[in-house]
């Protein structure tokens, strides 16, 4: 052990070092793995340390204070021993010496199951910035960014708690996350904390977040199921002006999008948000117009996983809703996903360029786009009846029913034409067998495993990459595809109905990728794509195409 202490004080070039015991080593299960770690003499110059699956180790640090940049304690779950590490040798240290990590910049640990508390700060440091004097007391007054995870017995941020006021734990501390510490209840004094995450099974509630939140940049939070209506009205004390936050991660956040006149009201707060991902919220079920009318620098919207989410719309508190026009007026980007209740894709804002729908279950049938909008006033008084016989398959304008017209109208007025609209992906909707009026402005279609997919329509004259596969009811491409002059990249997979592909005279001009496979309806290839197969960059065909090839040069 004195070799190797001597071994590490000499090499003064060193700037990283990584322990790591690997399981099922019998050599180093015989180590003392404690004596290994305390005996460390690092010089000053070492800027990263990390600790892997160190399962007999106790305590952290030595007799000096380690003069780090990086600290990394990483216990494996595999790992036979794991949860001994259970405190901070230097826990005890006497006021006025120097600090335990005063250099250390980034710390992470995981999978500690034993650990209680971080080390005890050594001292109280008054800092002075801008004729403002800061009271810190932390071990590690350099650190910027930190991450806890999965430590089971993780109650309070310091080994001896201080008495309040006693100082700013973290002075420097910018991000922090916290994922699966279930007996954590509080957050430490971060006064420029910027960016904080908060995810899985932990007691930190809305209201214990809220000293926080006003001055973030950015927040992920898992909201604790036990906050009441009631932590409304506490934060939205706290929040009286618009705070900078511009991306948040919601899960589980019923209470945002209760009834309570507080949730709506607090939404306010997001105005400039630009980038918002919602996840497993069950009060989401319609689409919340009120609330996005708020949020109008939102660029960026992700919804995951809220399982009872329709789509339809429905004004609140005997209101109309808002004007589409106002509602998410920058929104480029919208991603749902795993939505099994979705029944219609919501209202879409002109300036989208990116739509992606993937995994929405049964009850999404069709998609369509540049539908007429038809206003229908409350009572039906002056109202223009139009034929609904094309919008409600099987039945005639006269026998259509007015409440399924009233739906069906509303799921047609939502599909707008969309003239910024860039990029569609679609996946895994089983039971969708149509996606009509495709917007010409399309460059990227992607569909993949949409196995009742059977009718695409709508021009698309400028697209650049078509994608799709596993959709084995879909018979042609006729009806979507224009002159295909700009396409560059073409990928068919397991369309087995699919018979034939468009030809013209300026097709797959521009083609340079093409990739057919196992669509046995297609016999015989198009006139204008086999005289391009021997332009190609990437060419991937089955073996049947390749006899195929009358056409040895390119034209132009």
């Amino acid at each position: 052990m004195v070799r190797k202490q001597q071994v590490l004080e000499t090499r003064k070039n060193l700037t990283e070092l990584e322990l790591r015991w690997t399981h099922g080593d019998q050599e180093a299960q015989n180590n003392n793995h404690e004596e290994v770690v305390e005996g460390l003499k690092p010089h000053d110059g070492l800027k990263v340390l990390r600790i892997y699956s160190c399962g007999n180790i106790t305590s952290s640090g030595n007799s000096s204070p380690v003069r780090i940049g990086k600290f990394t304690l990483f216990v494996q779950r595999r790992c036979y021993r794991i949860g001994k590490f259970e405190a901070w040798l230097d826990t005890d240290v006497v006021p006025g010496e120097e600090t335990i990590f005063p250099k250390v910049e980034e710390l992470v640990i995981g999978e500690c199951g034993s650990l209680t508390a971080l080390p005890k700060a050594a001292s109280v440091i008054t800092e002075s910035s801008g004729g403002v004097d800061t009271k810190c007391r932390s071990a590690f007054p350099a650190l910027w960014n930190m991450t806890l995870r999965s430590l089971n017995m993780f109650d309070r941020w310091e080994a001896v708690e201080g008495t309040p006021g006693d100082g700013v734990t973290f002075p420097l501390l910018e991000e922090l996350k916290i994922k699966f510490c279930p007996k954590l209840t509080g957050l430490p004094e971060t006064p420029k904390l910027g960016k904080l995450a908060i995810e899985g099974g932990h007691q930190i509630s809305l209201q214990a977040a809220s000293r926080c939140i006003p001055s973030l940049s950015s927040l992920r939070l898992d909201v604790s199921p036990d906050d009441a209506e009631t932590t409304l009205l506490h934060v939205k004390q706290k929040w009286d002006h618009e705070l900078p936050l511009a991306a948040m991660t919601l899960r589980r956040c019923d209470i945002l999008f209760s009834s309570h006149p507080g949730a709506l009201a607090l939404w306010t707060c997001f105005a400039r948000l630009v980038d918002l991902r919602i996840w497993n919220c069950d009060a989401l079920v319609y689409w919340p117009e009120n609330v996005f009318q708020v949020l109008v620098s939102l660029r960026r919207l992700s919804i995951f996983w809220c399982s009872k989410l329709t789509g339809h719309t429905q004004a609140s508190d005997g209101q109309s809703a808002p004007e589409r026009g106002g509602l998410l007026p920058r929104l480029e980007y919208l991603y749902i996903s795993d939505c099994t209740s979705l029944v219609e894709v919501p209202n879409l804002p002109a300036s989208l360029k990116e739509l992606h729908i993937g995994f929405c279950g049964n009850n999404l049938k069709s998609i369509i786009f540049g539908q007429h909008e038809y206003v229908m006033p409350v009572g039906g008084e002056g109202v223009v009846q139009p034929d609904t016989s094309s919008l409600i398959p099987g039945s005639s304008g006269s026998e259509a029913t007015a409440s399924t017209a009233v739906v069906k109208l509303s799921s047609a007025a939502n599909h707008r034409s969309l003239p910024c609209l860039e990029s569609l992906i679609i996946q895994s909707c089983d039971h969708l067998s149509e996606v009509a009026n495709l917007p010409p402005s399309i460059k990227f279609l992607e569909i993949y495993s949409c196995g009742n997919l059977q009718s695409l329509s709508g021009k698309l004259d400028v697209v650049q990459k078509l994608t799709i596969r596993f959709c084995g009811r879909l018979k042609s491409l006729e009806s979507c595809v224009g002159e295909l002059w700009s396409l560059e990249d073409l990928r068919l997979d397991c369309c087995e109905s699919l018979v034939s592909l468009p030809d013209g005279p300026q097709a797959y001009s521009s083609l340079r990728v093409l990739d057919i496979q196992d669509c046995g309806g297609i016999k015989l290839l198009p006139r204008s794509l086999r005289s391009h197969l021997d332009c190609l960059e990437e060419k991937h065909l089955d073996a049947r195409y390749e006899g195929n090839l009358p056409f040895p040069a390119c034209f132009f």
